[in-house]
């Protein structure tokens, strides 16, 4: 594995002055699962969906601030969702759903209030067609309707109603929300943005262009009790995490899911200081292995500052992290925001045609068996489940804790018949247990 150090000096990049708020509303949540597919919940697609979105519309700097109404799986009340946004002034409203009916019915519609203002019925008429990009569904057309939700924010508000989750015949929809089949839930987030976008008169961010803030689902940090929240500044999004520097390697990492593999321009936001480090370890994870990086966080502040370009596969391949590892003590490292950009540096011809950190070979054996080989980079944990084409598990396999290296896998098929059937690997790192990709194959038996 090639490991690459270096020190950031400053790169600089301005984006205009902020001015609209927008309030993301992830339907249902904790007790109220909203909509059941076989695979997912309704409330667990809305959560992800409106993170997605989150993720696009924070970039441009047009929008000042992306609040929702909920972050995590918990039971929001109507109520509360309307006071939420009421209470904050929030421009514009926009709540996430996806619909049931009896597993037959796919389709997209979006509705604003009935008695609503003309900005409403414009904004409706902006998201829905890229609601219609993002999953090429049936168009079940723009509506309107007395929803709560759209009745009682003051802002113009819409509800979209971007598929039927629990559709379960020419394939599951659950389960592309699951597996994120094809970046699914990203789409649709990125749907959302760029309708947005037109509606207020700004150009979206790139689709490829992929925003991880530290109140993402896809960040964590640890040991946790050495983690502090600050506000302080303009951090991106509602807040940073900061820790002290000291005898403890404290780390921090950014995971983004990227819609497409390439070269990334990487890019970091902190909120400088008299007290930051000024040698804060960035350590950037991709595809020809890792790169390190010293930074000056007393500089730079409040900006997106360039770590450099790096091949990344498609998927949540790769990551970025941030340390105290070497630090000077008695200093403050910051970890707020990370962003992947596709970068202008590489033409796609010298790009290699095959982004796999993870070997990931099946093959079948004399016989009935697939012999199933997975190389490894750290020391996981390994587990394969096979879905048919409809999206139902068929099998798991498991590896428990085993060391860096290959591991085999024999997969019996049974007497299925024959047809396409996915497998999707899986590894969690053993020190966090956090997913580090989900790799999908297709296994033709004959």
């Amino acid at each position: 594995m090639t490991c690459n150090f270096s020190f950031l000096a400053v790169l600089l990049v301005c984006f205009p002055v902020s001015a609209y708020t927008v309030c993301l509303d992830p339907g249902h949540g904790g007790n109220d699962p909203g909509a059941i597919g076989i695979f997912y919940t309704e409330k667990a697609a809305n959560l992800d969906c409106a993170f997605t979105a989150r993720s696009y519309m924070e970039q441009p700097g047009e929008i000042e601030w992306v609040g929702m109404t909920r972050s995590t799986d918990v039971y929001i009340s109507l109520a509360d969702r309307v006071d939420y946004a009421n209470s904050n002034a929030f421009d514009r409203f926009i709540s996430l759903h996806h619909n049931a009916y009896n597993g037959s019915v796919q389709g997209t519609e979006t509705y604003c209030y009935t008695d609503g203002p003309p900005e409403a019925f414009d904004l409706r008429d902006y998201v829905h067609p890229w609601l219609i990009w993002a999953f090429d569904y049936n168009d079940r057309g723009v509506k309107t309707a007395d929803f709560y939700v759209l009745h009682y924010t003051n802002m113009p508000s819409i509800l979209g109603e971007a598929s039927f989750i629990d559709y379960n015949v020419a394939y599951n929809e659950s389960w592309r929300f699951d597996v994120h089949w094809q970046n699914h839930d990203g789409r649709e987030g990125y749907g959302y943005c760029a309708g947005l976008s037109g509606h207020m008169g700004y150009s979206p961010p790139d689709y490829e262009s992929i925003a991880v803030d530290n109140s993402y689902p896809r960040f964590y940090c640890t040991p946790q009790s050495d983690w502090n929240t600050g506000d302080y500044g303009n951090p991106f999004g509602p807040d940073y995490r900061w820790t002290e520097t000291g005898d403890i390697d404290d780390h921090a990492k950014w995971t983004p899911c990227l819609p497409a593999a390439g070269y990334y321009d990487v890019f970091a936001w902190w909120v400088a200081g008299t007290n930051r480090a000024e040698d804060a370890l960035f350590t950037i994870f991709h595809e020809n292995g890792y790169t390190e990086i010293r930074v000056d966080q007393t500089l730079c502040g409040e900006q997106w500052n360039y770590l450099g370009s790096f091949p990344f596969p498609e998927g949540v391949y790769g990551w970025v992290k941030i340390s105290d590892f070497g630090c000077i003590p008695g200093r403050v490292v910051i970890a707020d925001a990370v962003l992947f950009t596709p970068s202008a540096q590489f033409l796609p011809e010298e790009f290699p045609e095959s982004l796999n950190p993870i070997e990931f070979v099946v093959q079948p054996n004399p016989g009935s068996n697939f012999l199933i080989s997975v190389n490894l980079h750290e020391p996981v944990e390994i587990a394969l489940n096979v879905f048919d084409i409809t999206g139902r598990l068929i099998d798991c396999l498991y590896s428990g804790n085993l060391p860096e290296g290959q591991m085999k896998f024999t997969w019996n098929p049974h007497e299925l018949d024959t047809g396409i059937y996915f497998i999707t690997v899986s590894a969690d790192c053993t020190a966090n247990h956090e997913q580090i990709f989900d790799k999908r194959s297709i296994v033709l038996i004959r």
